[in-house]
């Protein structure tokens, strides 16, 4: 126990002052052990010599910690503004990380607006968060007297976003919270944050020239190194080069499960030719490159559509793209027939009520909106945590999220 501290805190101190006029400097107290002796500091300025602007016959010596924020007053003499009663040390970087996060996110901005993108702000409470079959999750009531509405937290502003397109938006982006369930790893966050931007009346090529120049440019403002090259496959190359597989749009589930099998891919847990598809790409293709290429996977299975076209070949009309073993964005050539959509969305929810998955309804302003008529378009979703992590070589989201 620090007698010393204690006597001053306790009949001396002013509790949790506002702060002082006339304070010169400001800050948290940092102790430095050298020669077996202990000094405490603000910034450059030794505090083992100061006094106390309310005790000036007390000298700081034996009473500040490392931690306590101060205010340095004229004439060396100390305001304490705000003890450290907990057991953490000034060290902590959890804000410079934090603030250098955010300065990330203003690049991003930049970036979008020298391309004359439109930031756009859509719902984080909704009706219908998506049907993807795969993702589980998080879902709320708002009471109104009798009256109680389940609402969801947003997994994807994807289908507000193309909202806007049918409404006339020709180029937009939003940085946005999403929110998904039962998902925590080194990679997974429950809540994490989606950059997703759309062309109207464009179409893939212009979401990898984006994609290409956007890595580009925030590894130069990071001052890292960017992408060596860049490499585009299909999946079926890359089936044929990692499995010796011919893949094609109409292969079966059989086929698949037999090509698991030769493969020695552990598929137990596979329902569903998704399953599969994901479990081989994971284990013998996914990020069999080199980490400093940028590299687009394009042209999957049919199954593998989602909100996607597919195109005349048989192929979904997406891609993926992969950096430094991050998968980091998912892009799709946007279907905008509506009847097509809706029979997709149903399938999707059939996957989900097999997979056990929370049920949601249809977005109806969703489908009015592509009756209305959704432009031939692009567009792609990104993690910005992700990317953040590439770019500096971060392993762990948590990182990012400590000060919460």
């Amino acid at each position: 126990m620090n007698t010393k501290r204690n006597e001053y805190l306790l009949n001396y101190w002013t509790s949790y002052p506002e702060m002082p006029h006339g304070a010169l400097k400001w800050g948290r107290v940092e102790q430095s052990n050298t020669h077996n002796s202990t000094q405490l500091y603000l910034g450059r300025h030794n505090l083992t010599d100061g006094s106390f602007k309310n005790a000036p016959h007390i000298k700081v010596s034996g009473v500040l910690i490392d931690g306590d924020l101060i205010a340095l007053m004229p004439a060396n003499q100390i305001t304490l503004l705000t003890p450290n009663l907990s057991k953490r040390s000034a060290g902590s970087k959890a804000w410079s990380e934090h603030q250098k996060w955010h300065e990330f996110l203003g690049y991003i901005r930049v970036f979008f607006k020298e391309k004359h993108f439109q930031e756009v702000k859509t719902p984080i409470l909704v009706t219908c968060p998506g049907t993807e079959p795969n993702l589980e999750v998080f879902e709320t009531y708002f009471k109104l007297g009798a009256k109680t509405i389940k609402y969801f937290l947003s997994t994807s502003p994807e289908l507000n976003l193309k909202k806007l397109l049918a409404e006339g938006a020709e180029k937009i982006f939003e940085i946005a919270p999403v929110f998904r369930n039962g998902e925590k790893t080194n990679r997974h966050a429950p809540e994490f944050t989606m950059l997703e931007w759309y062309r109207a009346f464009a179409g893939l090529n212009s979401i990898k020239m984006d994609s290409i120049e956007l890595i580009e440019a925030m590894a130069g403002h990071l001052k890292v190194d960017g992408p060596k090259e860049v490499l585009t496959f299909t999946v079926a190359e890359l089936f044929k080069k990692h499995c010796n597989f011919d893949l094609k749009p109409e292969t079966s589930m059989a086929e698949l499960k037999k090509l698991a099998e030769m493969l020695s891919v552990d598929v137990d847990a596979a329902t569903c030719i998704d399953d599969y598809f994901y479990l081989i790409f994971i284990d013998k293709i996914e990020n069999k490159w080199a980490q400093d290429q940028l590299v687009f996977v394009e042209k999957y299975p049919p199954y593998q559509a989602a909100l996607a076209r597919i195109g005349a070949d048989g192929w979904a009309e997406r891609f993926e793209v992969y950096w430094r073993g991050f998968e980091l964005g998912n892009a799709f050539h946007e279907l905008n027939d509506p009847a097509l959509q809706k029979q997709r969305a149903l399938e999707d929810l059939k996957k989900k009520k097999a997979q056990a998955k929370t049920e949601i309804n249809l977005d109806a302003q969703f489908f009015a909106a592509l009756e209305f008529g959704l432009p031939p378009s692009a567009g792609i979703a990104l993690g910005l945590e992700r990317l953040y992590m590439a770019l500096r070589n971060l392993n762990e989201i948590s990182d990012l999220k400590r000060i919460y």
